[in-house]
């Protein structure tokens, strides 16, 4: 029975689709336009830009198979839950779960195609995932939307990226119980929640009964600024835990990110001290900073999350904005309709500062000193 599940869902699969494009990505536009590339301001990726510091390993870390053991532990203290699983990234479960979901439906229903509600704007490697996999995808635009339709899976960003969107408490618990209504899956990424941690929905469920329809995934790479760890942990019932890690594999992070993962979530001083710096940060780039991208996006709607903030503009001239930043070395994310810009270092605003004045002289704009 097994054999024909597999053979059904990579039939259905779209797994010749080009891949969505990301921030973080220096060195493809040294590629494209020269190393100058390579000495712009990155504030594309939106990972904290005043990352946990990660001390010098021991060389015996590369010689020695995975454990996860160390990294679980300290993981239920910091989340408090035992993750289910840790993976390459939240992206790499983000990867599994419609595999692991298409599997899990009766031998009579597998050449059914599952319908997957994502956000219209939000991170696009969650609907390229359920894509890629044949489901059909629908686009939402409003969370009330997913409470009157049918789905049998829905994707909530808690809060959202890059719109900076949150759901409330009283939605995602509706969203829960609509979810296990259907027999259908919740999928919610909380990539960007750890400065705002009593806002996760792993506050509303006891570690001992997560519901089955849930699953959610944290990171290391935005608020510790570790991205290139490749850790990401999922939260989920116990009948999934088997079929996901073996999806994942036997050793899917390597033995120096678990090592130095475990550190960072054990590091209670550095979350102290990156929460105030965040929140002095953030005071720093609104009366600064924002200011003049206002005037430079010709545009004030906008939202501020604790590590980003978005411009939503016109997607013309939005392009047309991204091409001055260069000019000044500065990298930005740019999306169909918005701008994002990862809250830069305390120690990067005077740079910043200095980058979009020039920007705005050369443009005609006003003399914002």
């Amino acid at each position: 029975m097994g054999v024909v599940t597999v053979a059904v869902v990579l039939k259905s699969s779209l797994l010749e689709s080009t891949p969505p494009k990301h921030g973080g990505d220096l060195a493809y536009w040294q590629r494209k336009v020269g190393n100058a590339a390579l000495h712009w301001l990155d504030l594309s990726s939106a990972c904290n830009r005043e990352p946990w510091p990660v001390p010098e390993v021991d060389a015996s870390l590369w010689m020695n198979l995975p454990d996860q053991t160390a990294l679980l532990d300290e993981a239920e203290t910091y989340f408090t839950h035992r993750p289910s699983a840790i993976g390459a990234g939240s992206q790499h479960i983000i990867e599994c779960l419609p595999v692991l979901l298409k599997h899990a439906l009766p031998v009579r229903d597998v050449a059914v195609r599952m319908r997957a509600f994502v956000p219209r704007i939000g991170y696009q490697e969650h609907a390229f995932a359920w894509q890629k996999w044949g489901y059909d995808l629908v686009y939402y635009d409003a969370l009330s939307e997913l409470l009157t339709q049918r789905w049998d899976v829905a994707v909530v960003i808690q809060p959202n990226n890059p719109t900076g969107e949150w759901a409330t408490a009283d939605c995602i618990a509706q969203l829960i119980t609509h979810a296990e209504q259907q027999g259908a899956h919740l999928i919610i990424d909380e990539a960007f929640i750890d400065p705002c941690p009593e806002r996760s929905v792993l506050m509303t469920q006891a570690p001992s009964d997560v519901s089955e329809s849930l699953f959610v995934l944290r990171s290391v790479g935005k608020f510790f600024g570790l991205a290139g760890a490749r850790v990401g942990f999922v939260f989920c019932h116990s009948r999934w835990q088997n079929a996901l890690n073996n999806l994942l594999g036997p050793w899917p992070v390597a033995t120096p990110s678990l090592h130095l993962v475990t550190l960072a979530l054990a590091d209670t001083a550095w979350h102290t001290h990156a929460l105030a710096s965040l929140k002095v940060r953030q005071a720093a780039f609104v009366e600064r900073i924002m200011p003049k991208f206002n005037t430079i996006f010709d545009s004030q709607d906008k939202v501020v999350n604790p590590l980003f903030v978005t411009w939503f503009v016109d997607s013309e001239y939005g392009q047309q904005v991204f091409d001055w930043l260069h000019k000044v070395g500065i990298h930005v994310r740019l999306g169909d309709g918005w701008v994002r810009v990862a809250l830069p270092a305390l120690a990067e605003m005077d740079a910043l500062n200095a980058a979009l004045i020039r920007l705005l002289k050369d443009v005609g704009g006003r003399n914002l000193v």
